[in-house]
């Protein structure tokens, strides 16, 4: 009886899915504050900020010249004027919707909530 060593083969790597293309918004090419975010949103778009984030606070301003809608899941829904700030609480996707004809330019944070225990 002969024996033979098999080739040991090695299966091709597979490449993973083409990675979605962001249509609802531009991300910003300015630097802002340590520990802050920016976001462009186009006009008539949104910005999916989050999806599964919290429990969490989180502070948004409005930099631009439109109103924007803010809208958390197990949060709260609110209109915020230009440069109006507001803090919320949030827990699951968090989206900021611009309704007015110019783009509009956000800053927020995500500040965890602590717990004591």
């Amino acid at each position: 009886m002969k024996i033979t060593k098999r080739k040991r083969t090695v299966p091709a790597k597979r490449k993973s899915a083409v990675p979605a293309k962001q249509e609802h918004t531009v991300p910003s090419r300015e630097k802002g504050c340590t520990g802050h975010w920016n976001q462009w949103i186009e006009p008539k778009r949104a910005a999916l900020l989050s999806q599964t984030v919290g429990p969490i606070y989180f502070v948004v301003k409005n930099r631009g010249s439109n109103n924007v809608m803010l809208m958390a899941q197990h949060g709260d829904l609110m209109d915020l004027a230009p440069g109006a700030v507001r803090a919320t609480y949030a827990h699951g996707t968090i989206n900021v919707e611009n309704r007015g004809e110019k783009p509009v330019l956000i800053e927020f944070d995500f500040l965890p909530i602590h717990r004591r225990w």
